[in-house]
């Protein structure tokens, strides 16, 4: 069964966790972009509006940065 992620903003960060398990999966920060403003999870996926004004999107299985737009 593949995991079913949620996301968190907490301060200047975003933290995705397995909705199944209750556990943490990914924490990705958003400090040096003035802060997360919203995030929205699809599939493998979570999109940051960061304070910058621009949404970057993290993989959250290895946490890299994939797209920034």
């Amino acid at each position: 069964m593949s995991p079913t992620y949620t996301a968190k903003i907490d301060h200047q960060a975003v933290k995705v966790f397995d909705v199944r398990t209750g556990s943490l999966k990914r924490t990705i920060g958003c400090s040096g972009y003035k802060g997360a403003q919203a995030a929205n999870v699809a599939g493998d996926v979570v999109s940051v509006a960061c304070g910058d004004g621009r949404v970057r999107v993290y993989d959250i299985r290895t946490g890299s940065l994939k797209r920034t737009l």
